[in-house]
């Protein structure tokens, strides 16, 4: 059974269709040996593939399993991935970003986000506004790829991937779901596929809903300090985080011959500023989303005679609105000339009797055309593609502070703002960028035992130039018998994060100004693991992956004493060397156990541990199927060995874990199920780093229940 063993891949998840599964109602029916001789990936080549030849390391969650833990958000979801931590920004209000082997970025930038290989990014930070609380109902599967993977997907595939796969035909499932519990939390998500006059339509929705912990409360913040300078009493503080969210998720699609057509959008009503952008707490401020990405698809094989030839074209806009109150009404503040606040050279101090005031927002639009061709050659499959994108952004504001607004002079500023949008007073002007690429894979079968992978791709940028990402993967099936069998595989390759825009043009910001000579980060990677199974009952499964990484040119702001500003700059690198742990066994048929291990020892170019990023993980969960009827799932996550960075004077991040636990009743009636779900169990007092103006850091949601009701016809 050559190459059978996926030591890469951390969970043996599998994507199943009915056609591959006739006999099975569940994905814990199967043996782990006949779940990974079926699991599917797509993330990895750019095609679906065999997971055992999946030239990278990937995790695949399929929607049976997180289903069983009780997940309904992307978040929820990715907490059982070896090596994946999910933290909070801390120059920001988006509630989570993903952090890879400790690579992230300020924004969760350095993750790429995608839908179907389609990226859902930010413009303006390359960040992943869907991500935060992202609905995860009408998918079928979640891959994610551990290390570059630019060779594929360009810019930003840095750390690496979450690729959201939706379905496709008549594969969909019809049902719908509901769920209430603590702290407001409600959600609703169906879908449905049918055939009309040869045509195959499918319709998916997602709605989700939560008023947030009351109960996380910081007892100091930023203007907790600036209280104390300039003898006022304005904070919020004590006071709870503000984490509400209400979101509308809608896919639809449709196929007709060689022609197939998929529409995804969000709408994020209204989500709830955190900790405040100015780590002030902002119980006043706003901000909602909607997004929308079309994709067309033409497959010209028969057209041109070949295998595969597909046109395919892609379209996103994106249009955000907020207001934030950076600083509380009543707040009193250092202003320089230039009417942003000044603590070095203040022209005055200024009373902001309304608060400190912005309303940052966006619109912009992605065009993508692109021509791919997979075919055949002896022992390889060649996969080729050439594309162009065009990106426009256009920022708009209104503000009480900065540039043609104060001047230093004014003792008192109400609550009145003033529209720069489309002056070059704004935070980012207007502005556009076009690429276009060329990628080339080559899976070559040297032998019945080994499989060589290489890929390269070349982008040209218009703003800041070209690069060209190589990668490469061995994989070998050193031995096979009846007993075990023993597969290595060494991994190679480099990815890059074009600088946004954001890191290029941002202006009139006394937190960071833009540098329009800015190149892009980049990070090399070298992989080798070894996995086994011993197949006894074909039942357990080992696997263990050792990595290495460098990346260079990291964007960084740097303090330009000249001009008292942060400008950015490429000057940061950071290691990393670890490796990952994992085991998944079904002690009897009814039960499955998974249990995986994260060590990372990561440092900066001074040779500093990085700076909040666990140095251990560890998951654990068990899912009973107790009879037909009843089934039980328990997972723990523990969290451990995260430092201060060198200038924070405050103690190391506690260590904690979280329980959850799912129970469900099936066939009340026919189709018909209830569970119950608790989250955070024990009630652990969890927190995530801040940068320091929070003291205590971000406490995490206490314990929640909820009531799940869902139904199948």
């Amino acid at each position: 059974m050559k190459l059978k063993v996926a030591l890469f891949c951390s969970m043996f998840s599998a994507s199943l269709t009915a056609d591959e599964m006739p006999e099975y109602q569940s994905i814990y029916d199967l043996t782990l040996e006949e779940l990974l001789q079926v699991s599917k990936i797509t993330a990895s080549s750019g095609y679906e593939q065999d997971l055992q030849r999946a030239a990278s390391n990937a995790t695949v969650i399929a929607r049976e399993e997180w289903q069983a833990m009780g997940a309904y958000t992307l978040a929820d979801a990715l907490r059982a991935v070896p090596g994946l931590h999910i933290t909070k920004p801390k120059i920001d209000f988006e509630h989570n970003h993903f952090s890879i082997r400790g690579l992230s970025g300020s924004y969760g930038e350095q993750v790429k986000l995608l839908i179907d290989g389609q990226a859902i990014e930010d413009m303006q930070d390359s960040g992943m506004y869907a991500g935060f609380h992202m609905p995860i109902g009408m998918f079928k599967r979640i891959e994610v790829i551990k290390g570059p993977g630019s060779a594929i997907y360009g810019a930003d595939a840095f750390a690496g991937i979450i690729n959201l796969v939706g379905y496709t035909g008549e594969e969909m499932p019809s049902s719908i779901s509901a769920r209430s519990g603590r702290f407001g939390s409600q959600s609703l998500s169906g879908q449905k596929a049918f055939t009309l006059a040869e045509q195959q339509f499918g319709f998916a929705f997602d709605y989700i809903r939560s008023d947030d912990d009351p109960d996380r409360i910081v007892h100091t913040d930023l203007q907790s300090t600036f209280d104390q300078i300039f003898n006022t009493n304005v904070s919020s503080a004590p006071g709870a985080i503000d984490e509400h969210y209400e979101i509308l998720s809608l896919s639809g699609q449709w196929q007709w011959q060689d022609w197939s057509l998929n529409y995804h959008t969000w709408r994020n009503f209204d989500v709830g500023i955190g900790a405040g952008i100015g780590q002030s707490l902002d119980n006043r401020g706003y901000s909602s989303a909607k997004t929308d990405l079309i994709t067309l698809n033409w497959d010209l094989s028969g057209l041109f005679s070949v295998d595969s030839l597909n046109l395919t074209g892609h379209y996103k806009s994106h249009d955000s609105t907020s207001k934030l109150y950076i600083f509380p009404a009543g707040t009193k503040l250092p202003v320089g000339s230039d009417g942003n606040l000044n603590f070095v050279e203040p022209v005055g101090i200024t009373l902001f009797s309304d608060g400190l005031i912005g309303t940052p927002s966006t619109s912009g639009n992605t065009r993508n055309l692109k021509l791919t061709q997979m075919f055949t050659i002896d022992q390889q499959q060649i996969r080729w593609e050439i594309g162009v994108e065009t990106q426009d952004f256009y920022p708009r504001e209104s503000k009480n502070f900065g540039p043609s607004i104060l001047d230093g002079s004014q003792a008192v500023v109400d609550g009145q703002l003033t529209d720069v949008t489309g002056t070059d007073f704004i935070y980012i002007p207007d502005t556009s960028r076009n690429f276009y690429y060329l990628s080339l894979l080559d899976e070559w079968q040297l032998d019945d035992s080994v499989l060589l992978t290489l890929g390269i791709r070349y982008d040209k940028y218009s703003d800041f130039g070209s690069t060209t990402n190589p990668r490469l993967s061995l994989l070998y099936d050193v031995g096979d018998s009846e007993q075990q069998a023993l597969t290595l595989k060494l991994f190679a390759g480099s990815a890059f994060r074009a600088p946004s825009f954001a890191n290029l043009y941002s202006q009139n910001n006394p937190v960071g100004q833009g540098n329009l000579d800015l190149g892009p980060e980049g990070v090399n990677t070298f992989e080798t693991g070894a996995g086994f199974d011993y197949l006894l009952d074909e039942n357990l499964f080992i696997g263990l992956s050792l990595f290495y990484y460098r990346a260079d040119d990291l964007i960084q702001l740097v303090l330009d004493p000249e001009q008292n500003l942060s400008i950015n700059q490429n000057i940061g690198e950071q290691t990393g060397t670890g490796g990952e742990l994992s085991l998944r066994w079904k002690p009897q048929n009814n039960i499955t156990i998974n249990f995986n291990y994260s060590l990372l020892d990561g440092e900066d170019n001074s040779g500093n541990t990085i700076a909040d990023v666990p140095e251990h993980m560890a998951y654990l969960s068990m899912n009973w199927g107790i009879n037909d009827n009843w089934n039980w799932f328990i997972d723990g996550k523990w969290v451990a060995g995260r430092k201060r960075g060198t200038t924070d004077t405050r103690a190391n991040m506690d260590d904690y874990h979280q329980l959850n636990t799912r129970l469900v009743r099936n066939n009340l009636l026919p189709g018909l199920g209830v569970a119950l779900l608790v989250k955070n169990l024990l009630n652990e007092d969890a927190r995530e780093p801040s940068n320091g103006s929070i003291a205590e850091d971000y406490p995490l949601q206490g314990r929640q229940w909820l009531v799940e009701l869902s139904y199948t016809f």
